[in-house]
């Protein structure tokens, strides 16, 4: 298990969780969601950065049955502005999408293997030449180099993709409690309480969103 401060934020199994991270005013924020009818928790502004957690990491995340990194994209262009779609999957598999206004910027994929376990040739790191990209698009162009070191590094038997992704954390200045998102809807271990996170459900908070959630899970997978 790997600890941070005094908050476990991986078990034996590995963690998944995912998070959208925008660079841009909170009400702008949750306006563009509540267009894409998000389905998820929208946290406070941290740093420049608006945090919103998916209600499930891998499915479908909002209207048009687009998954987190599709929404990424969807929110940036729409802001014109930074979004980046954090995916971190049994804490073996750690995936990046960044968007820059309507410019892709990175598809980083921490272990190929992992993430298209049918494809018999995939093997390895993918996407390290959107790295620096991903540091300039943070503000932190200078930690370029120590980036790029750090997503093209072989983890070992005993470290986990959120040891990395905190380390990424602490490079480019998003909030570190980013690896305890999974705690929601209770607080989060490191960062703001529950409070502090508007709750949506296909765009709608309070009983109408409950309601369209029920609509929406219809046609939107979990997985």
């Amino acid at each position: 298990m790997s600890v941070y401060g005094t908050e476990p934020v991986a078990g034996p199994e590995g963690l998944t969780y995912a998070a959208l991270l925008v660079r841009a005013e909170r009400s702008d924020v949750l306006a563009a969601l509540t267009r894409e009818r998000f389905s998820g928790w929208v946290g406070p502004q941290d740093d420049g950065w608006v945090v919103a957690v998916p209600e499930h990491a891998r499915g479908h995340v909002a209207a048009h049955r687009r998954r987190v990194d599709d929404l990424a994209a969807v929110v940036a262009q729409d802001l014109t502005t930074a979004a980046v779609a954090v995916l971190v999957q049994r804490d073996r598999l750690l995936r990046l999408w960044a968007s820059d206004g309507v410019v892709p910027v990175t598809d980083y994929v921490s272990d190929a293997h992992v993430a298209y376990p049918h494809d018999d040739e995939a093997y390895g790191t993918e996407g390290l030449e959107g790295v620096r990209g991903l540091a300039t698009l943070a503000g932190h162009p200078e930690a370029a180099d120590d980036l790029t070191a750090l997503l093209a590094e072989e983890l070992g038997e005993s470290e986990s993709e959120s040891e990395r992704l905190m380390a990424v954390c602490r490079l480019l200045g998003w909030p570190q409690w980013l690896v305890a998102v999974d705690s929601l809807p209770r607080r989060v271990p490191g960062g703001p309480g529950a409070e502090a996170f508007t709750r949506l459900r296909a765009g709608r908070t309070g009983v109408g969103g409950l309601l369209a959630a029920r609509a929406a899970a219809v046609v939107r997978r979990s997985e």
